[in-house]
């Protein structure tokens, strides 16, 4: 008997053991996940951090934008970041365009801050971009597709009084 009660306390502890090491591998798991969510949240807050630390030694928004991409920040994020704490859209994308940023992801950022196409493409064009890659940079941005193949057969409309015997009645003539 003593060995039938000892097998099944080590069963019971066996049993024990697994569930308290699942339920240790679920709250590592939720920690782990937690810590990813959390990491990614703080880049974008990384890069505002990082972009007014940059403008209160500078004072100025376009030294502090040029320093920062030349950082290695993504240009997105910066532009992005720059234009959410209250800088000219303009601005931001001018100085980002002639700090080497990536003309797209100039574009694609102050879209997400908030900016118009009309302020994007001329301040882009400002910074010496030429107008082709800011219209591609547009469409992207905006979610454009590219316009249909030339080539269409065009639909021909016949006016009404082509034929004869008919045409368009005037009120004249009741």
């Amino acid at each position: 008997m003593d060995t039938l009660f000892v097998t099944k306390l080590s069963m019971n502890s066996v049993l024990r053991i697994r569930k308290l090491a699942m339920l240790l591998i679920v709250v590592l798991g939720i920690t782990a996940f937690g810590a990813v969510s959390a990491v990614s949240a703080q880049e974008t807050g990384t890069v505002k951090d990082t972009v007014s630390k940059e403008y209160k030694e500078t004072k100025d928004i376009c030294p502090a934008v040029k320093q920062v991409l030349k950082n290695g920040l993504d240009t997105k994020e910066t532009v992005k970041s720059s234009i959410e704490l209250g800088h000219d859209a303009c601005l931001v994308v001018r100085c980002a365009i002639e700090g080497g940023g990536n003309i797209e992801q100039v574009i694609v950022g102050a879209l997400a801050a908030g900016a118009t196409s009309d302020v994007c493409s001329r301040c882009a064009i400002q910074a010496g971009a030429s107008p082709a890659e800011v219209a591609k940079a547009l469409e992207t941005g905006l979610g454009y597709s590219p316009p249909l193949a030339a080539g269409l057969p065009s639909i021909e409309i016949g006016l009404p009084g082509d034929a004869r015997g008919g045409g368009v009645i005037s009120p004249a003539t009741f």
